[in-house]
């Protein structure tokens, strides 16, 4: 891949205001998945229990749109930055979205990542973005919202 410019990767943890069903996380990852190829934006987003943690790999201003519109979405809360950096290569390039749901609530969308066979794989390097998810693999950023 020839090198980007201005490409940063930015990892966020949020909880969901309520659980999502298997038709509203069909409906967040379509339209993630376009609002990401229009803007050159590439990623893995994990959902569990209430949890999302998400890598968004792209253009700084483009990932900064991005964001700002998630923590906008009355869908989710407590959404935090948990990493921000600068990056040479992307770690997901030809993922508008790739998806791991650790809840099965979904079977098989287009991108799925089977979370219990594959995410070890994923996760088996030890670059910025693959230690976060494999911190939520292990229960931390998590922040389910209670009511």
């Amino acid at each position: 891949m020839l090198q980007e410019n201005n490409v940063i990767q930015l990892v966020y943890a949020s909880a969901a205001t309520s659980p999502f069903t298997a038709e509203a996380l069909r409906v967040l990852l379509t339209k993630a998945r376009d609002r990401n190829k229009n803007y050159d934006v590439s990623g893995m987003l994990l959902y569990h229990s209430g949890s999302f943690l998400q890598v968004l790999e792209g253009p700084e201003e483009s990932v900064e749109l991005i964001l700002a519109s998630i923590s906008r979405d009355p869908r989710h809360t407590t959404a935090r930055t948990l990493s921000r950096t600068t990056i040479q290569t992307r770690e997901f390039p030809s993922w508008s979205m790739g998806f791991a749901d650790t809840t099965h609530a979904l079977r098989q969308p287009p991108g799925h990542v089977d979370y219990h066979r594959t995410l070890p794989t994923l996760t088996a390097g030890p670059t910025h973005a693959r230690r976060f998810l494999r911190f939520f693999q292990d229960g931390l950023y998590r922040e389910a919202h209670s009511r």
